[in-house]
């Protein structure tokens, strides 16, 4: 009994002198064993080598090693603050690096990783944890795409360029500097996915900044990369449009032509191709297209603008009554879109923006599956690359509350109190809680642009209708004082062979649209005629 009691003192007098006996010699002594003899249990080189450099000086830090020598990750974790808060350890870039390793180990990925990228002087880590994670994360885990930090150059030579992309391609590069771009893009492997992305924002910085020839030279190496994940219509699209910004009208028009139907892009690539046709001085190429997107079924799908220019086109061949019949349909068909973007601008917070977020984690959204929620939302959302990443981190985030949550109340349970992982629970649920308010800000952020856009667009509106009148009144002084009468022949609508329509409903079949065609009998043309 005094035997016990003079061990256990001794015990308390090296803790508090902090010299620790090496596990191994404390287990010789007590089975009569010399100091050399092995230890009962075998550690991995790395976890010798942390120890050595930690030298632990206390029995909880002892039993840390211990569950960490038994890659019991969670029990570590655990044990993680009755051995190192408040410790000199605690505070080092290793002692930061090994926490952060821990938290990675217990499915807290995002968690640990942006805490081990957050250290200022990662050069200063121990060897032994760096080789821990490079054994553990590889650079094509999903969690480098969700780490919001500024990468450290260091972390390169360690995870390798694949992580690096991932993390800083997170940022849009097109309103940066081309050079700097460039030099990003020279990092990149020829023909990965990454230097692809990072090519396609040269080409939208370059068509931004004006410099067009180089955008397509960029652009034409670009749609026969392989493993590019940019959507082929839409690089079509950029194609007519660096096209049509620079005069090649004719040319534009063959690339919009290349879109199908089957296209979340065939919409905007048919408005497009109508003004390329009015600045042509085909107003009557322009009519035939306006009169598919100016279809009333397709609300939701199309833009005010197309309205705009429906009658625009009629303006131009002097057809007074479709310019006023267009705007007439104009409230019922963007009145509630107006309306449910006003709202939006207020408070983001409504039934579908909920509905778009959950379509969105499952994956990419197309006008047609947000059905009649298409109309309450900002037109390009469901498109929006910021929005699609806030909705994917705020998904992954939410697996890692989930996780804390259970973390926290394993943690209950043993033995020592556990406070800290409450603290990390709350702070996991609030990140996860504020990124998803960030999706809903951005919502807000695209309603409150495309409802500045429609204002102009519906100011421009008006301008067609003063043009309107002008023209009208003009006509009349001709009229009068030229002792003549100015007749202005004109017909739109007028459908070829593939303009199908119900008889009871009017409807016109899908496949008929973008087929009609119009003829245009001397528009706006002077004809004097004696009373």
């Amino acid at each position: 009994m005094m035997l016990i009691k003079s061990l256990t003192v001794a015990s308390l007098l090296v803790g508090v002198n902090s010299v620790a006996l090496a596990e191994d010699d404390l287990m010789s002594i007590l089975e009569g064993k010399t100091s050399t003899a092995q230890a009962q249990f075998v550690e991995s080189e790395e976890v010798a080598k942390l120890k050595k450099a930690v030298n632990p000086s206390s029995a909880e830090q002892n039993i840390f090693f211990q569950f960490l020598v038994e890659k019991n990750y969670e029990k570590a974790l655990f044990q993680w603050s009755q051995a190192f808060n408040q410790s000199a350890f605690q505070m080092t870039e290793t002692g930061k690096a090994l926490e952060a390793f821990l938290n990675y180990k217990n499915g807290l990925k995002l968690t640990g990783v942006e805490n081990l990228l957050a250290i200022s002087n990662p050069e200063k880590i121990d060897a032994t944890v760096i080789s821990l994670w490079k054994e553990n994360l590889n650079d094509k885990d999903p969690v480098w795409g969700m780490a919001q930090v500024t990468w450290n150059p260091y972390w390169t030579q360690v995870f390798g360029q694949a992580a690096e992309m991932a993390v800083v391609l997170q940022k849009s590069y097109v309103t940066e500097d081309i050079a700097a771009l460039t030099e990003l893009i020279k990092k990149t492997p020829v023909d990965s996915k990454e230097r692809n992305i990072l090519q396609w924002q040269l080409v939208l910085n370059l068509g931004i900044k004006g410099d067009a020839s180089k955008a397509a030279q960029v652009l034409a190496h670009l749609m026969k990369a392989k493993n590019n994940p940019i959507d082929k219509d839409l690089m079509t699209l950029t194609a007519g449009r660096l096209l049509y910004q620079n005069g090649f009208l004719d040319a534009s028009l063959k690339y919009y032509e290349k879109i199908t139907k089957k296209s979340d892009y065939w919409f905007q690539a048919q408005e497009e191709m109508a003004w390329a046709y009015m600045r042509k001085g085909e107003p009557q190429n322009a009519m035939a297209l306006t009169k598919t997107l100016t279809y009333p079924h397709f609300k939701g799908w199309v833009g005010i603008e197309s309205y705009l220019l429906s009658s625009f086109t009629s303006l131009k061949v002097c057809d007074y009554t479709g310019v006023l019949a267009t705007m007439k349909s104009i409230k019922g068909q963007f009145g509630e879109h107006l309306v449910a973007l006003e709202k939006l601008s207020a408070d983001p917070h409504q039934p579908a923006v909920a509905n778009l977020m959950k379509a969105l984690a499952q994956g990419p959204v197309g006008t047609a599956k947000l059905g009649k929620d298409a109309h309450l939302l900002p037109s390009v959302a469901s498109r929006d690359e910021v929005l699609n990443l806030l909705v994917k981190r705020h998904q992954y985030m939410n697996q890692e509350a989930d996780l804390a949550e259970k973390l926290y109340a394993r943690s209950l349970t043993f033995g020592n109190l556990q406070g800290q992982f409450e603290t990390l629970k709350n702070q996991v649920k609030t990140r996860a809680d504020m990124t998803q308010g960030a999706g809903y800000q951005r919502v807000q952020e695209l309603a409150k642009a495309e409802l500045e856009d429609s204002k102009q667009v519906m100011q421009r509106l008006r301008i067609v209708e003063v043009e309107m009148i002008q023209q009208v009144d003009s006509a009349s002084k001709f009229i009068k004082h030229a002792g003549a009468v100015e007749t202005k022949k004109g017909s739109t609508g007028a459908s070829g062979k593939y303009a199908m329509s119900f008889a009871n409903d009017k409807e016109i079949w899908f496949d008929e649209l973008s087929n009609f065609k119009v003829d245009v009998k001397k528009g706006c043309a002077k004809d004097s005629v004696k009373e």
